[in-house]
């Protein structure tokens, strides 16, 4: 755990950019995604797009989170 939190903190500038806004862009769609449902009201023929849309707004923090994951990685090995 402690190795994790030191290689987190010395990463370069620009990694630590992607990884920062990365998160904040996964906030931004789970807030979205719940903010839908709480709208949507019960799950009817009505709302089944509003639904569907919040599990894509909620699944997509997944693959943003791997995509961050490698750009940082790729990101790192250049500015060493």
């Amino acid at each position: 755990m402690l190795r994790t939190f030191r290689r987190m903190l010395s990463m370069c500038d620009a990694a630590w950019e992607v990884t920062r806004r990365s998160l904040a862009l996964c906030c931004v769609l789970l807030f979205c995604a719940f903010a839908l449902l709480v709208d949507a009201g019960p799950y009817t023929a009505e709302t089944y797009s509003t639904y569907r849309l919040a599990w894509e707004l909620a699944s997509a923090p997944q693959w943003i989170l791997l995509l961050a994951v490698l750009a940082a990685a790729v990101i790192e090995d250049r500015c060493v």
